[in-house]
């Protein structure tokens, strides 16, 4: 079970300041959740969308990552979407990705 969990284990490069890490997901996790489980320093407070603590930038092929929520759409923003910024609690992984963590005046 454990070997066929690996085999299906999507590939997440997280840049937090100048350290990078590379985790591995499952098709349907959440972002926030993988992020927290790593200890790695993403800040959040709701879990919803509606503070936009866990905002960051990410990077991936079309198909990787959920589309964005209405409530991303809400509190993001079009333009700030376009440019990569998600809140990691709104997004769930069905692909490779990049993540930013460190995004000095997002969005």
């Amino acid at each position: 079970m454990e070997q066929e969990k690996k085999q299906h284990a999507l590939a997440i490069t997280v840049w937090a300041g100048n350290k990078q890490h590379q985790l591995n997901a499952a098709c349907g996790d959440n972002l926030l959740m993988v992020l927290t489980r790593a200890k790695l320093p993403v800040e959040f407070f709701c879990t919803t969308g509606k503070c936009r603590t866990c905002i960051l930038r990410l990077q991936a092929p079309v198909g990787s990552a959920s589309p964005a929520s209405a409530t991303e759409q809400y509190r993001v923003g079009r333009e700030a979407l376009a440019k990569g910024f998600r809140l990691a609690c709104q997004v769930f992984i069905s692909g490779p990705m990049t993540v930013f963590l460190d995004t000095p005046g997002s969005a």
